[in-house]
This record gives C-alpha cells, structure tokens and sequence, in this order.
C-alpha cells in the first residue's frame, strides 16, 4: 500500500489553495447552513457559495455520528461518532467551510441515538433548553448573515433533523436578545435572513407529510470553475465523498442543479428579493460606509481595488504577492476604523489574507509533534518547519503555543537547523494532568479562535506583517502512561450453562518513569452478582505486554442482564485505547475505559449447530452466534462458489455482505443446499448492496426504503 504520508505530499495543490483563499476576499458575508448528522450538509449549495462567491461558510452540526452505520468496518458507538467527525471536518475543508458542532464533547447529551421519530423524543435525550443554547452560543461566535436549516420541522421527518431546525429557527431572533443566555459572555448577534429549504425530505426514508414552502431565491450549483475541474455540484459530491463510512458520493454530470430557498424571516420584517441579504456590506469597499474616519474610508475602497486585483493577476504569484501586501496594510487601517458590528469582518478578511499569502509564498507549512501521541509527564518535540521558497521574501518572525485548555508546559519555539530549502521552530513541551488531553473539539476553522492546543505563527513578506493560526497536522492529545486492554472485550453467559469466566488484561503502553505499581495492585472492580475477580497469573513488570489471567466466579443468584467488570491499577481506573485509521482521515486515538461488558441471557444453547458464514466485513454477528455456542465457519470465495456446503445446517449472508461478496453468483448452488434441507439466512442488506431481485435471494425479494414511521427504532 503507497504511504499515506506520500500520498499527501503527491495530492497536496497550493495553487487551488491559492484561488480558494483569493476568492474568499471578494465577500465580506457569512452563510450558515445547520444539520443534524455528518454528510446532512447540502454541499453543492455551500460549494458555490464558497467557491464560486466567496461567501465565508459556517456547517453546523449536532451530533457526531455515533448511531450511524458503517460501511467501511466494524467500528460503532464512540468509534464511529470519532470517524465521522473526522469525515465532516474533511467534508468541509475541500469546500474552505468553518465547522460547529453542537455536541462539543464526546461526553456531550446531544448524541446520535439512532432513529428518532419525534422532536420530542429527541430533546428528551438531548435537552431542549441545552441543544437552543448551543445553538445560540455558535450564531453569537461565528456571527451568520444567513441561516438555514438543512430540512423542514414537519411529520415525517427524522426527529433530530426537527429538532435541529426547531432551535435554529428559535436562535434567529433569540441571539439577538441581550437577556437571554447573558452568562455567554458574547454579545447578542442579529442575523440578517433567515431561509428553509424549498426542497422537500420525501423519498426514502423519509415522507414529510408537508409539501416544501415556495421558492423565493435559488442558487446555481452548475458552473464549471476550471481551476478546480468542474461544477460546484460536482464539488459537492467530492465533499460528500469524504463520509465513506456512510457510503456518500455520485458520479454527477456537468448540468444545471440551482438550490432553491424559501426566504421565512429577515432582521427587518421585510421580505427582499434578488439577493439573499439586505442593508449588510457584501464587498469591502462597501465597508468604507463603517469607517468612522477618511482613512479607513479610503483604504476600504483600495483593499477591494487589491482583493480583485489578486484574483485577476492568478496564478502569476508575482503579481499576487505584492497585492496581498498592499491589501493586508489596507485592511490594518481598516481595523482600527470600522464600527464594532461589523470589526469582524475585517478580522477575518485579515486571517484570509494571510492564508493566501502562505500558498503565494508556497510556504507549504507543517506543525507536529515527536512522538505523534504524547504520554502525560513526558518529553515531547513539536517542530514547525515551512518551505523557503527562492524570491518570495518571506520571513518567519514569530510563533508561540496558543493552549486555551491550559494543558502543557512549553518552552519558546526556537530556531532548528536548516535542511536544504526548508526550515523550522522547534519547542520541547509536556501535557499536565492525570487524563488524556481531548482532541474532539467544538469548533474548526478560521474565523473563531480554535479551543485546542495550537500555534500562532507570525510572519513578513517584503516588509508587510501577517499572523495566522496553525493547527497540529494530527489531532494532538496525550495519552495516560498506562493502558491496557481486557480480552475478550464483550461476553455473553448463558445462564443455563455456567462456566466461570477467564480474562487477560494485557498492558499496552509501558508505565511512564515514577509509576511503581506491583502486581497485585491489579483489580478488576466488583459487580453485582459477581464474585471478586482474583489474578490466578500474573505478570513479574508492568512492561509493555505483560499479561494478566483473571479468574472470575458467576454468583449462583446471576440474572439476566448487562455486566461490566473495569479493570485498575493502584486503584485508579485504567483506559484502554483504540486507533482510528482510514486512509481518507486523520487518525485518531479513542480512550475508553478498561473493561469487559458480559450479557447474561436465559436462552438455549446452539451447541452442536454448524453455521457457514459469509462476512460482510461490518460487523462481528459471527462472533455472537459462536458465544452461543454454535459452531461457525468463515465462507471465503472459493469455498463459496465451488466448495462443499453439505456440512453445514445453516448458511448466514452477513450485514451488507453482498455488496463486496459473490452472492448473486452463488445463488443457484445456494438454492439447490436449500433445497436439500439447509436453512439459509439473509441480513441486512440495501439495494445499493449488489442486490438483484431473484438473484440475491432464493426467492424475488427486492429491499427499500421505508418510511422512518414504519421502523421499528429503539435507542437504548
């Protein structure tokens, strides 16, 4: 397999980089878009907005993910909601969108329990009163001049997209009153539009029994921009294409697709036509107006001359230097001159500037850290270095750690030493505390401060200063000094047929120096109808692989229902870890606490029944059946399309199964075992799964999509 890192340095594309942040500086506007889940987005909307307008995005999401499917492995729960985040932030990224969630944290009330068929039952897990303030804390930080919600608060509809749009809705005109969530300490913000989509959510799973409002504004999608190679629906589906775990991503044509909206509420109780905003500078020589001063004024009217002008001189990065200097010293007047509803703007045409400047310069910056997961108290080497391009005039001043969560002691960056062309800082820093520092974080992007650890760089080109934020090229947290792991992980007692259960702890990650634990101070904690674990072998050190075997008595009073033994270490609660790794992502670490979960279920055994399984690769179905005792076989290929299949009394096509399996060439042999006695078992499987009818089954059956009201949903 190519090398990941390879394949980003191969991919990486200064030069659209270069247009994407030249073309943010033709608009002084902010569009918000909210969703329920990742891939809710409607990015062949945000894509022409972005790219093609230069509208500064702001995706709103609420939840990460965590009851969705998986079409990539067996990741689930916490897992999953951690690949997903990973797939919006890279959603949004393609199209330059800022990112909010309104679950902040993994530990956050507003999950993704799965199906909710009201926006009642959803606000009885997350919380009404807590979901509408996070949405207001996100509209007073990122300040929008248009929302929209992604779909319509009507029956039918997935309660938490209801419940989304409910209090996106309710934060147009709230945010904007000082009274209420004062304790925020942000500020009250008006937005300007407020829009729904004009676009109905029947179809599939969904059937709203509402038709979609009328179209009062829409927005073409199918302009073919050559810099990026196709239309800005086309784009999208790039951008969809990141939810990988969810399958997301067509193959469009080059056509027309205009995005219609329905224009609900604007700041002045009068509906407006043509253009989606009213009485707001779109441009910055329109903020000449909210200067105070005829400095500002007229450096208004001269950095939009210079925006446009570095957008006409691409791709000649001569021209374009230059203009961007010029521009940046515009907008430092600006700053200082422009009223206070409106400094933000100039903030962030400021931020844009300089990220333009970096791919001007091909500065093609880098910020990581030795070793890429830190331990808690060690010594850690973080390394900022950038490509010192010939001719460019490009110094770097300045950078310093910016660390909001107070979770390092770091030294200065310092000047490392040169290697050919490239350059860099370097600090020696450690993470404090005693739990692994979060990666997830509530925001991402460029017009808010981030809420993680990262660096400020502050640098000049031909004399003119420009400062931007850089984020670790990983998600940069720590790890505890110890972890470790219980296998199995899950277990399943029949009570009928008690057995005591054996369990190895294994230490994954050395002990750091100064933890001096010994053996016995191993332990797993009591459970209710457990008898105390006790250590039958153990290991001499608590080095990286020691193994520890705990014997673990049922009680003889043991009922049906859910267990969970954790493990410890010198009384305190050990973690285990879990990496998150897939090519289309950042890699990711999950800490979770270490520990085996044990269903005790009052069933009959299958012992004695023999199972052939054709995996789908998503799940480990397999594995339960084996726990309940029957014996399974795992179906490859070859034994599925010329193999003997007499031995078998049952034959299970695993979850999605036919979508990477030879079913459908199966299918005749498979009848003609049935046939003979064997019982065949299909499960869930979606058309998009290489499903025929009459071919992926023995019988004609075609699966769809139907209503969320028909399915049976259950979220604990």
């Amino acid at each position: 397999m190519k090398k990941s890192f390879i394949i980003n340095q191969e991919t990486r594309n200064p030069i659209r980089e270069l247009y994407s942040w030249l073309k943010s500086l033709q608009s002084t506007l902010c569009f918000m878009q909210t969703g329920a889940h990742p891939d809710d987005e409607t990015t062949r909307l945000l894509a022409a907005l972005s790219l093609g307008q230069g509208t500064h995005i702001v995706y709103v999401n609420a939840v990460r993910g965590q009851g969705g499917q998986n079409a990539l492995g067996p990741e689930r729960g916490d897992a999953l909601g951690y690949l997903r985040t990973e797939e919006l932030i890279a959603a949004m990224a393609l199209i330059r969108a800022d990112l909010a969630w309104l679950a902040e944290t993994d530990d956050d009330p507003i999950r993704d329990f799965g199906f909710s068929k009201s926006d009642k039952q959803t606000f009885g897990y997350w919380g009404e009163a807590h979901s509408l303030r996070q949405m207001i804390k996100i509209v007073r930080m990122f300040k929008p001049d248009i929302l929209l919600p992604t779909f319509l608060d009507v029956p039918g509809q997935h309660g938490h997209h209801r419940a989304v749009t409910q209090v996106t809705l309710s934060a147009f005109d709230l945010a904007a009153d000082d009274s209420v969530y004062p304790d925020l300490n942000l500020g009250s913000w008006q937005t300007n539009a407020l829009y729904l989509p004009a676009w109905g959510g029947g179809g599939g799973s969904y059937d709203d029994e509402v038709p979609p409002p009328n179209a009062t504004h829409q927005v073409d999608t199918g302009e073919f921009d050559a810099v990026y190679g196709g239309t800005y629906a086309q784009i999208g589906e790039w951008s969809r294409a990141s939810h990988a775990t969810q399958g997301m991503g067509r193959l469009l044509d080059e056509e027309n697709w205009p995005v219609q909206l329905h224009q609900l509420k604007t700041a002045s109780n009068t509906p407006f036509a043509d253009k989606l905003t009213e009485n707001l500078p779109t441009t910055l020589a329109e903020m000449a107006e909210f200067c105070s001063g005829e400095p500002g004024k007229k450096a208004a009217l001269k950095a939009s001359e210079l925006a446009a002008e570095a957008l006409a001189a691409f791709p000649d990065i001569a021209s374009v230097i230059p203009a961007l200097c010029e521009l940046q010293t515009c907008l430092d007047v600006m700053e200082g001159e422009v009223t206070q509803p409106h400094r933000h703007r100039i903030q962030l045409k400021k931020t844009q500037s300089a990220m333009a400047m970096s791919e001007a310069c091909q500065m093609q910056i880098s910020f990581g850290v030795t070793p890429e997961i830190p331990v808690i108290g060690a010594a850690t080497t973080a390394r900022i270095s950038w490509h010192q391009a010939e001719k460019a005039g490009l110094e770097i001043n300045n950078a310093s750690w910016q660390d909001p969560l107070g979770a390092i002691d770091a030294s200065g960056f310092v000047a490392g030493t040169e290697d050919g062309k490239r350059r860099s800082l370097s600090s020696e820093f450690s993470f404090t505390g005693d739990t692994p520092t979060p990666v997830m974080t509530g925001w991402h992007g460029v017009s808010v401060r981030p809420s993680t650890l990262h660096a400020q760089v502050e640098f000049t080109v031909r004399g003119t200063k420009f400062r931007r934020t850089l984020m670790p090229d990983q998600p940069l947290g720590s790890t505890p000094p110890l972890t470790a792991a219980i296998n199995p992980a899950k277990q399943l007692v029949i009570l009928n047929k008690p057995e005591n259960l054996s369990l190895q702890l294994a230490v994954m990650q050395d002990a750091a120096a100064g933890v001096s634990l010994t053996t016995d101070e191993i332990t797993l904690n009591a459970a209710p109808n457990f008898a105390d674990a006790l250590i039958v072998n153990t290991a001499n050190t608590l080095q990286k692989g020691a193994s520890f075997t705990f014997d673990v008595a049922l009680a003889d009073n043991l009922r049906q229902g859910r267990y969970s033994l954790a493990a410890q270490a010198g009384g305190v609660p050990l973690l285990s870890s879990q990496t998150l790794a897939y090519p289309h992502i950042r890699t990711q670490t999950l800490f979770q606490p270490c520990k085996t979960d044990i269903v005790a279920v009052d069933t009959a055994s299958l012992h004695g029944i023999r199972v052939g399984w054709i995996d789908g690769g998503v799940d480990r179905a397999w594995f339960w059946t084996e726990q309940l005792g029957a014996s399974v076989t795992q179906l490859d290929d070859d034994a599925l399309l010329s193999g003997n299949l007499d031995g078998f009394d049952v034959i299970v096509s695993g979850v999605f199964a036919g979508g990477t399996r030879p079913i459908n060439q199966a299918m005749d042999r498979l009848k003609g075992w049935m046939q003979a006695g064997g019982r065949y078992v299909s499960q869930y499987h979606r058309p998009q799964d290489n499903w025929i009818s009459g071919q992926s089954a023995p019988y004609d059956l075609m699966p769809g999509s139907p209503s969320i009201r028909w399915r049976v949903t259950e979220a604990d």
